[in-house]
């Protein structure tokens, strides 16, 4: 985890470690859902857990059960999940497809039995003005409310699987409720996804031996199962060991590149 983001975080961890025997914080949800058009239309979805600069698998939490539950519940709920294409070190994705993301921030102070964590979804795609429809971004079209909670190191696997999967849930509502019939709701200052015209790839790396994140001091091989839910707008590449060594980054413990 990088310095700013330390920083960012340890300034509140004080306050949420004193109210933690009081309870976690929950996630603000509204009883009443309302209709965001921008879901209505979406026949399938990519889905990235974003993970934290961590040691993959630690303290019991394993990512792999994770990323498998979180397609499940998406999957029983009717939603179609589009399968990420790799090529050597090449992220191959269709750019009108919106992607899930689940970012997963986690600190552990320095002899402390508690993580505080940080999770939050949103729906990521491409959008464009109706007037300028050449020019586009990538925008959060979607988000649940961010979780901000305190728990011991016993309970983290199963807290971070809870935090996850309700809002997850809370996307499915809003998905559903979006695509029910004569709910849709035309946006006039944004086109839906589907109208845009394809994007032309912006890919970083292409037949690297050796990718790693711009936020992370782990490099991989490209067929490491933590490079590849590394998010496409972070990857990087390196020729070689010695590269991304005097680059800053170490070699990660799984697949020791």
């Amino acid at each position: 985890m990088k310095l700013g983001k330390l920083l960012s975080i340890s300034g509140i961890i004080t306050g949420i470690l004193c109210i933690a025997a009081l309870g976690d914080i929950q996630v603000i949800q509204s009883d009443k859902p309302r209709v965001n058009p921008a879901l209505a239309g979406i026949e399938q979805l990519y889905v990235f857990t974003v993970q934290p600069d961590a040691e993959p698998n630690k303290d019991g939490l394993v990512w792999e059960e994770l990323d498998g539950k979180v397609e499940l519940k998406l999957k029983e709920a009717g939603i179609k999940i589009a399968q990420i294409a790799y090529l050597g070190a090449r992220v191959v994705m269709d750019h009108n497809i919106p992607q899930l993301r689940v970012y997963i921030d986690m600190l552990k102070p320095s002899d402390s039995q508690q993580y505080v964590l940080h999770i939050r979804t949103s729906l990521v795609s491409s959008v464009s003005l109706v007037k300028q429809p050449g020019r586009y971004i990538k925008a959060d079209i979607w988000k649940a409310e961010s979780a901000m909670q305190a728990t011991s190191v016993q309970n983290m696997p199963a807290k971070v699987t809870e935090v996850v999967l309700e809002q997850v849930e809370v996307f499915i509502q809003a998905y559903h409720t979006a695509n029910t019939a004569g709910s849709r709701l035309p946006d006039a200052n944004v086109t839906a996804p589907k109208e845009i015209s394809k994007a032309p790839s912006r890919e970083p790396v292409a037949g690297y031996k050796y990718v790693a994140s711009k936020n992370s001091d782990v490099f991989h091989t490209p067929n490491c199962r933590s490079a590849k839910r590394i998010s496409p707008e972070n990857i990087i590449g390196y020729n070689s060991r010695d590269d991304a060594i005097n680059a800053g980054k170490r070699p990660c413990k799984v697949c020791k590149p």
